[in-house]
Parts: C-alpha cells; structure tokens; sequence
C-alpha cells in the first residue's frame, strides 16, 4: 500500500515540476514575437513622426487659407485660396495613407498578440486536464490508507502537503486562464475598434481623393469663366453675394420666427457637455459676427475649417432627427437630438451638421458620442458660386434648442434644386463645449 501512495505522489511530484516549466514556458511565445513586435513598434515610431511632418504642413496651409479669406475678395486671393486647398487635400490624402498604414501595423500587432493568449490558454488547460486527473487519482488514496501506510506522523504529512500541493497548482492554473481570457477579450475588442477604425480611414481616403479633384475642377472653372480677368471675377462675385444674401436671409428668417414665439432662453449644462465635433481651426464665431458682407447679420453657429474629407463625429449620445442634401442653404446636412443633464433636470438639444461633403447617418438612428457622422465639405451656400475668400471647406455647427425645432422646404429651390432648411431657436455652441 505504501509504495502504491509514494509512486502516485512522485507522479504528483512529477506534475508539479511541469507546471512549473509550463510557467517558464508561458513566456516563449512572447520572445518568439518579441522581435516582430519590436520591429513594428519602430516603424510605427516612423510613421508617427511622418504623420507630425505631415499635420504641421496642413496646419500652415489651413492657417494661410484663413488669412486670405479676411483679405478683401479679388481674383488673386481666390486662386490663392484654391491653390491652398489643393495643396493641403494632397498632404491630407498622404496623411490618410499614412494612417491606413500605422493602423495595419497596430491590427498585425493586436493579431500576434492575441494568438500568443490564445496559446496560453491551450497550454494552460492541457496541463489543467493532466492535473485533475492526477488530483482524481490521488483522492482515490481515501485519508484512512494514507494513514495506515505511513510508520510515522512526518511522512504522513509530507504526503498530505504534496496532495495540496497539486490542488494550489490547479487553482493557480484556473485563475491564469481566467486572467489570460479577460486580456484576450480586451485583445480582440481594440482589434475590432481597429478594424472599424481602418475601414473609416479607407473612407475618408475615398472622399478626401474626390474632394481633391472637385477642387482642381473648381479652380479651372473659376479661371474659365473669369478668363483669368479681375473685373469678370467681380462680375460673378456680386451676382454670388445676391444669392447667398436671398439664401441666409432665409435661414434668419426661419429662425427669428421660433425666437419671437419662445422668447428669450437660457440653458445652463456643464462645459463639456458636448464633444468638439471636428479637429480644424474656427474661422467665424456666433451672433452678430461682423460678416456682413457675406450675407450674415447674424451668424447661428460655428464654423470650423479643416482640410477637405475631414471627419465629423457626433458631439454626445443621441438620436438622428434627419439628414438631408442640397444645393442651398446648408448643402448636405444631419440633425441629432441629445438630452442633457442641467441644473434643473434634463433638457433637449439639437445639434446640426452643415455643409458635409457626404454623411454616414439616417433617420432615427441611434447615435453614440464620438459615432461618425460624415466628412467636412463645402455644398450648400457656400459653394453654389464658389467666390470670395469668405467661403470655403468647413463645418457648420449650430446648436438648437429641441422645442421649436423644424425643417423647412427650401424657397428658392427652383433656382437651386430641392434642398430643405433646418430652423430653431439657436445657443451659442461656446456654452456647452
């Protein structure tokens, strides 16, 4: 009976030293990928800094675009602005390529990580089944035979630790694959935010690319009826200002109407409460923003400039209250409604998209904050004649108070195609970001 119980404890003694090789063994795959993943580490190092050089270029020509929309309208700065653009839509295709690449190397990296913890877990169970068998068999040695077959009390605790001994290892064992699976799931999570990340990325490469060559065609046409003359450009500058003068008139209109039913508002939300929806510079703020000669008496949200294709996210939680597109007003457009928390309960807002080359949302679809909304453009009002320095790529955020709100069907669309015209009362953005 005895050397029965000693030959399975050496077995047990046995399991126990693989376990412990098991755990030095842990770490191989680790150093079989160590070199992969320092390798890809350093080219992602390499494309960051590309990225940088490449980001502070397009800062420069955004920052240049800008100065030359506050000089006075004239064919020179026009073309000016138009050469700008053209440059900066290049940088910014290469810096969308460039952020296709890094994010492959970032989903080769997640994958080498995640079949090294899908190893782990194999090891770790092979193991777990040799010891519970082994455990198993040792429980078969019932207390009463480990017992009677040893000649004194030391043995038989010896025994007894060895026996707890492979239970420790098996616990230890389970609670590594609980851990090794949760960094898995989180592995494979960020590989599927990625994944969307990269697909996005291909999309807005696609955009950018087809806003790059609506710009060259634009500049040409420009050239083309202008003649390359100053005094045809202002010709078809003054016939621009009318039209865009009869487009945001009606804007105000519709806006005046709700603020003279709702009276004066207030609404008082944390800074913050809303996301900034677009990384770009803000060229023109809210109210009575001095822009007069673009048509605004009053201007009822932001713009922020950006190169061409730049994405637009949704500023909070919320549900899609419409999009719709255009050639007036607001071009193509998307309106999402949000609740907010305030100091006297819940109100809700509405906040709208304006002038985006193309959007990714619909109707009564639900929305999370930073979800992507489209990509910055210029239709609508700003491009029906793309003249004057004032106009150009950039978003039109406005901030709306959700009672009252309304769309209207465009006035003028005979002229321009059908389009419609979003309206309410308005707050100044600065009070909720």
């Amino acid at each position: 009976m005895r050397f029965y119980i000693e030959t399975k404890i050496k077995k047990a003694v046995g399991y126990i030293v693989t376990i412990g090789l098991l755990f030095s063994l842990f770490l191989s795959p680790f150093y079989a990928i160590a070199q992969n993943v320092d390798d890809l580490k350093n080219q992602q190092n390499a494309i960051a800094q590309k990225l940088e050089q490449i980001n502070k270029q397009i800062a420069a020509y955004q920052s240049q675009i800008n100065v030359t929309r506050q000089k006075k309208a004239s064919l020179a700065n026009e073309v000016s602005v138009f050469n700008a653009q053209i440059a900066s839509t290049e940088l910014q295709v290469q810096a969308n390529e460039t952020q296709i690449e890094d994010t492959n190397l970032q989903i080769k990296e997640l994958e080498l990580q995640i079949e090294v913890r899908k190893k782990e877990i194999e090891d770790n169970k092979k193991i777990l089944a040799e010891l519970v068998v082994q455990l198993h068999q040792l429980d078969g040695a019932s207390f009463l035979n480990l017992s009677l077959g040893n000649s004194n009390f030391s043995d038989f605790m010896d025994e007894l630790q060895y026996t707890e001994s492979v239970q420790d290892k098996v616990y230890n064992i389970v609670q590594n694959i609980k851990v090794v699976k949760k960094r898995l799931e989180g592995q494979q999570e960020i590989l599927k935010l990625e994944l969307k990340k990269l697909e996005e990325l291909k999309q807005q490469l696609t955009v950018t690319q087809d806003s790059l060559e609506t710009q060259r065609r634009q500049k040409q046409g420009l050239l083309d009826q202008t003649q390359g003359l100053e005094r045809n450009y202002q010709k078809l500058l003054s016939v621009s200002k009318t039209e865009q003068a009869d487009l945001q008139k009606e804007i105000d209109d519709l806006d005046s109407s709700i603020r003279a039913k709702l009276g004066n508002r207030t609404i008082s939300v944390t800074k913050g409460a809303l996301l900034m929806p677009m990384a770009g510079i803000r060229t023109q703020g809210y109210g009575n923003t001095g822009f007069t000669a673009l048509g605004y008496s009053f201007h009822n949200g932001w713009d922020i400039a950006a190169p061409a294709g730049t994405p637009i996210y949704a500023a909070a939680d919320g549900v899609v209250v419409a999009c719709d597109t255009g050639e007036a007003a607001y071009g193509n457009w998307c309106a999402i409604k949000h609740t907010l928390e305030t100091k006297n309960g819940t109100r809700q807002i509405i906040t709208l998209y304006a002038h985006m080359r193309t959007y990714n949302l619909r109707g009564g679809q639900t929305v999370k904050q930073g979800d992507l909304v489209g990509y910055e453009g210029n239709t609508g009002n700003t491009t029906r004649l793309t003249l004057g320095p004032g106009r150009g790529y950039h978003l039109h955020l406005t901030v709306f108070d959700a009672e009252g709100f309304g769309i209207a069907t465009g006035k003028y669309s005979k002229t321009y195609g059908a389009y419609s015209v979003p309206y309410g009362y308005t707050y100044n953005p600065a009070d909720f970001f």
